[in-house]
């Protein structure tokens, strides 16, 4: 069975959401859709600074368990807040764990691709994760908007099969062209934007 909702994307343009949902069960989306999960309901910034006060009474940590952060969960619990000072900062920094935290588990869409909403190449085109994406942006940008799936390796540090699919899959959804190198006829990827934009940046 197939849903079909309308959500508000970045800057209030509406963004199309295409759920394939099965008998008894519903998959959550990964976060590199950038779609939410509709089942899970964020964290909650509220909820997050009452479990900090948490502290007051010695019990330090308790809003990183809230946020699933159990490792630093526990060596603030166990170190009073790293001796009160990342409780402190966390107390300054909840509205940015509470955000990065929902991106994580999927509970709200990553701003980046949710500003793309539905994009090009059907519900089945996912994306990677986006820490990926943004290393072969930066990697791509570096090269005047054009990369090759070697440099895409040595800039994320994945492998060939890995990096040449998501170049694939962001050429399928409309982000990147797809060229052949003068000579080598080495396959080359194209991001007109990015090459615009360091075009623009040339002194």
């Amino acid at each position: 069975m197939s849903e079909r909702g309308q959500g508000q994307g970045i800057g209030g343009v509406p963004v199309n959401v295409s759920v394939n949902v099965s008998r008894g069960a519903l998959a959550p989306l990964e976060p590199a859709t950038g779609s939410a999960d509709p089942d899970q309901a964020p964290y909650s910034i509220g909820l997050s600074y009452g479990l900090w006060c948490a502290s007051l009474a010695g019990a330090c940590g308790i809003h990183r368990f809230y946020m699933g952060k159990i490792g630093t969960g526990i060596l603030y619990f166990a170190t009073f807040g790293l001796l009160g000072i990342g409780q402190i900062v966390d107390l300054f920094r909840m509205r940015s764990l509470v955000r990065n935290a929902n991106i994580r588990d999927g509970r709200i869409p990553h701003p980046r691709l949710a500003e793309h909403g539905g994009g090009h190449g059907g519900p089945n085109a996912k994306l990677p994760p986006p820490d990926v994406l943004q290393l072969l942006l930066q990697a791509a940008m570096d090269n005047g908007g054009e990369l090759t799936v070697t440099q895409g390796v040595m800039a994320t540090g994945k492998g060939f099969e890995e990096v040449e699919k998501t170049l694939t899959k962001m050429s399928s959804r409309g982000y990147v062209d797809v060229d052949n190198a003068p000579g080598s006829g080495v396959v080359v990827y194209r991001f007109p934007e990015l090459a615009t934009r360091r075009k623009g940046l040339s002194p």
